[in-house]
């Protein structure tokens, strides 16, 4: 009996060809055979702006296909090209047979995300590179959809978030029932700092109000592992100084 069909699809496209589109759903990436996509990023409120281009040989979609979470990004065609599309099973077999193994593709996803952070956030990108290679192995990517609760004021923090897509509210809930928003968190946010440096209950709730993909380092990690590690502190440290001004400020100027 012959082999049964590979969950692979080969795609001839034009110029201008929409591959796939920033905050979709994905359960596959691409190959390129032949051509050029550019990659755009839309930031909220903001004009899409190309942010690289990927030619033969390289492959792009393996962040949605191996976190489940939405595309990161949009891909266009910048010329006739051929791509080649691969369901997760199609990626197994085609490392069984072809030598495109599954942990290489994981480790690309997370150097694209780790990259993401770091070209979001200037506090990540102070970091030495051996120190941020650490940190990096110990992120795990999600997605949570809008409305879902990441922090809540008076309990404890189980995680550090770094967020890569989306857009969180940011509360604080007096003794008399009153609500004071503070400022939205966008892209390249970082929260949770309090709970994970000083196990503190966290001081404010923290909400998505768009679907979110973040990079989440769990409290028993970052004892276990960044603990002792002096950088990493400070730059935390620094964080939560900066974010407790800002919170003052709200606080005192609460119509500014």
């Amino acid at each position: 009996m012959g082999r049964a069909p590979l969950p692979v699809w080969t795609r001839f496209l034009p110029a201008g060809r929409v591959v796939v589109r920033e905050g979709d759903p994905g359960s596959s990436m691409f190959v390129i055979l032949e051509g050029r996509v550019g990659v755009y990023r839309e930031p909220a409120g903001a004009q899409a702006r190309m942010v690289g281009q990927l030619s033969g040989g390289h492959f792009f979609g393996e962040m949605a296909l191996m976190t489940k979470c939405p595309r990161t990004a949009s891909v266009v065609t910048m010329e006739r090209t051929v791509l080649r599309e691969l369901s997760r099973t199609g990626l197994v077999l085609m490392g069984a047979r072809h030598g495109l193994e599954a942990p290489v593709v994981e480790m690309r996803c997370r150097e694209r995300l780790l990259e993401d952070a770091l070209r979001s956030s200037p506090l990540l990108a102070a970091l030495s590179p051996e120190l941020w290679t650490q940190l990096g192995s110990a992120l795990v990517p999600c997605s949570i959809g809008a409305g879902e609760t990441l922090l809540t004021r008076g309990l404890p923090g189980e995680a550090l978030y770094i967020l890569l897509r989306g857009r969180c509210g940011v509360f604080h809930t007096h003794a008399d029932g009153r609500v004071t928003p503070y400022p939205d968190m966008e892209e390249g946010a970082i929260f949770g700092e309090v709970s994970l440096l000083r196990g503190r209950l966290a001081t404010a709730t923290v909400k998505t109000l768009t679907p979110c993909t973040l990079l989440r380092l769990d409290r028993d990690v970052f004892r276990k592992f960044f603990w002792g590690q002096a950088e990493i502190r400070r730059a935390l440290v620094s964080l939560g100084l900066e974010r407790m001004h800002r919170t003052m400020d709200v606080i005192v100027n609460p119509s500014e």
